[in-house]
């Protein structure tokens, strides 16, 4: 965009040395002085704004760094804040110089871009230089040094004393810290480098614990809850008997240091006794229901009945057996569920919430789940290999067949745990370690509990079912739930790729359905038949994962000149919003006033027109616009009578009254 001749903002570009030598590093500073109540953005900005950038134009013999940020301030909007600077700030960076630099004059420049705010945000920027020599002696610039030595005083340090860690339980964020006194500090505040952590505009809570400094805040819920922590700790701190500015970088690990009084360290909401007993319970009657899946049930139901009756009937052996068998089980259970946790603690996402957020996720598991109903229909058979190699393992003699049996029950289960299991193991992974392990290990017991019961009370043997019709009626009626849950997530998927996600997951089941044909040939036909089926399904999943969200209903028109020009032709009375997604009154505005009931109810009572003219990006039109209602920037609002008359120009800061009344006004 083109950069105003007069801006608001005093742009001007320091340097901490006059003459520099070849091979030489010196710090450059982007100075910026704002008028009284104005201010400009730190590197996350907040709940919106944008951070300053520089766009430098330097000789092939420098070469330049990124800005060293000081730590800012916080301002905050009604139910938003913002990170940023007030009245003069300088922005420190390195610039090198190479060796082979010649002696003479090393002009350096840029062009400087930021967004100043008050009630209105206003982007603005400007070429910036300084004139530096290249010779044999370096010669510091008093006065440029010392601006940047103040900025670079009040910017992170690192700290090897300093240790954080960050903790997300429920809706709060606590880090805790260490190697900061508690008493040689005040007014201590976390600034994260990603604007997905907190909730900007939440109180920080600081207290001093036994193990160092707390922070307790809201999260901001945006994000996944996985977001790096990293940031600062800015504080205060008594240098020559006064209080000034510093700050440390931080990089906390997951969890907390130390324990914080009254918040229970747990990266998921808190569970109750009564929830975890309920869990599981359901988590026992999911194992119990997976001893009827059709391919569970003749291995543990030939097999580990074959290991009891080659007890010969000593008791004690019956039940030495049975615990050993129940020891199998546990051990695959509860080592997968090991697997799982330490995946979520290092960070790993293990939910289906997450995954239900990506298109292509759902379009896989959609096919995954018509796979498993055509599965039980005996469209194909998956799992006879592993009954066959389960069948031999499980002949071994003794404790080790009794171990293996249990071992290879739930390898077995593994294709046709997903009818039953899947909720449980959901409520599981969502929960922290501790609980995925105890809920898994339930469903353990109940998989195994049969025939652990078998074995302390053999005489109930005669009360088994006997395999038969009704097992081949019970595995097709399981295809239905599978299919139902195929239907749902297709659903899901329109959502998120429209009605071109929906025909491309369609194709992806045609094709998946043709492989399964095609793969029952032994024939070079049948072969290629199904490669050319398999690429036509990876060819439908990219195409899902492409395809774009569908567009939804706006609550107003697009603004142009040309509309406002229509419709005042027409007689209709205009309400014009200039916004931009980086305006912080914008949103504070838009949030609170325009999107209220009674605002919206306003225009449809009064027929009062809505256009929005959206200058997040840049737009000539927009701009001239905006300056030929006599407006700096963002939020502008502007009504046109139904009559005819003048446009009313409303002031950046609106209520719901102010509104009604002039759409009430327009309308005549």
């Amino acid at each position: 965009m083109p950069c105003p001749a007069d801006p608001m903002v005093e742009a001007t570009l320091i340097a901490d040395h006059e003459t520099v030598m070849p091979g030489q590093t010196f710090t450059a500073g982007l100075r910026l002085v704002m008028p009284e109540g104005w201010h400009t953005y730190w590197r996350n900005p907040g709940d919106s704004g944008e951070a300053t950038q520089i766009v430098w134009d330097l000789p092939d013999s420098v070469s330049a760094g990124a800005f060293t940020w000081p730590a800012p301030e916080v301002f905050p909007f009604g139910p938003l804040a913002n990170y940023g600077y007030a009245w003069d700030v300088v922005l420190p960076v390195e610039l090198t110089v190479s060796d082979n630099a010649r002696p003479g004059p090393l002009p350096i420049s840029g062009e400087a871009r930021w967004l100043v705010c008050e009630d209105i945000c206003v982007p603005e920027c400007a070429q910036v230089s300084a004139f530096l020599e290249v010779g044999e002696e370096a010669v510091p610039d008093r006065r440029g040094a010392g601006l940047i030595s103040r900025a670079l005083e009040q910017a992170p340090q690192v700290d090897e004393t300093v240790e954080a860690a960050i903790e997300r339980a429920g809706d709060e964020v606590i880090v805790t810290v260490t190697g900061l006194d508690p008493a040689e500090i005040r007014n201590a505040g976390y600034f994260p480098y990603s604007p997905m952590v907190l909730d900007h505009a939440s109180e920080q809570t600081v207290t001093a614990e036994a193990g160092g400094l707390a922070i307790r805040t809201a999260g901001s819920g945006r994000g996944t809850g996985n977001e790096s922590g990293e940031g600062i700790i800015a504080f205060e701190t008594r240098v020559d008997g006064r209080w000034v500015h510093r700050a440390v970088e931080i990089d906390p690990r997951s969890g907390q240091l130390f324990e914080v009084e009254g918040v229970v360290a747990s990266a998921a909401a808190p569970v109750s006794v009564g929830g975890l007993a309920w869990a599981l319970v359901l988590a026992l009657l999911g194992g119990l229901i997976l001893n009827l899946m059709p391919c569970v049930f003749p291995v543990l139901s030939i097999k580990a009945l074959g290991f009891v009756q080659r007890a010969h009937g000593h008791e004690a052996e019956l039940r030495r057996h049975g615990l050993i068998f129940l020891a199998g089980v546990l051990s695959a259970f509860v080592g997968l569920a090991l697997v799982l946790a330490f995946v979520k603690a290092a960070g790993g996402t293990v939910g289906w919430g997450f995954q239900l957020q990506s298109p292509l996720i759902v379009a896989i598991l959609a096919l995954v789940m018509l796979a498993i109903g055509l599965n039980l229909l005996g469209v194909f058979e998956v799992g006879t290999s592993l009954m066959g190699l389960g069948g031999k393992w499980a002949s071994a003699e003794g404790d080790a067949g009794a171990f293996m049996t249990g071992l290879l029950a739930v390898v077995v289960a593994a294709p046709c745990i997903g009818p039953f299991a899947a909720g449980a193991l959901g409520l599981a992974l969502a929960q922290p370690g501790y609980f995925i392990v105890a809920v898994s290990a339930a469903m353990g017991l109940g998989l195994a509990l049969p025939y652990l019961i078998l074995s302390f009370f053999p005489s109930l043997l005669r009360f088994l079912p006997k395999p038969g019709a009704w097992m081949v009626r019970f595995k097709q009626f399981l295809a239905f739930p599978m299919m139902g849950a195929a239907v749902w997530l297709v659903w899901v998927l329109s959502f998120q790729a429209g009605s071109a996600g929906v025909l491309f997951v369609l194709i992806a089941a045609l094709s998946l359905g043709f492989i399964l044909w095609a793969l029952k040939s032994s024939g070079v036909l049948g072969k290629v038949a199904a490669v050319i089926g398999a690429l036509a399904l990876a060819g439908s999943l990219v195409a899902v994962s492409q395809a774009d969200a569908p567009s939804i209903e706006q609550r107003a028109e697009a603004w142009s000149p040309a509309r406002v020009a229509e419709l005042r032709a027409e007689g209709r009375p205009i309400f014009v919003e200039f916004t931009a997604a980086w305006c912080v009154s914008c949103q504070v505005n838009k949030q609170v006033t325009l999107n209220s009931g009674a605002v919206r109810e306003a225009f449809e009572r009064t027929g009062v027109v809505e256009l929005v003219a959206d200058w997040t990006n840049h737009d000539d039109t927009i701009a001239r616009e905006i300056r030929s209602h006599g407006a700096a920037g963002v939020p502008l609002y502007v009504v046109y009578p139904a009559d005819g008359g003048e446009p009313i120009v409303l002031p950046p800061v609106i209520s719901p009254d102010m509104i009604i009344e002039a759409l009430e006004s327009a309308a005549g």
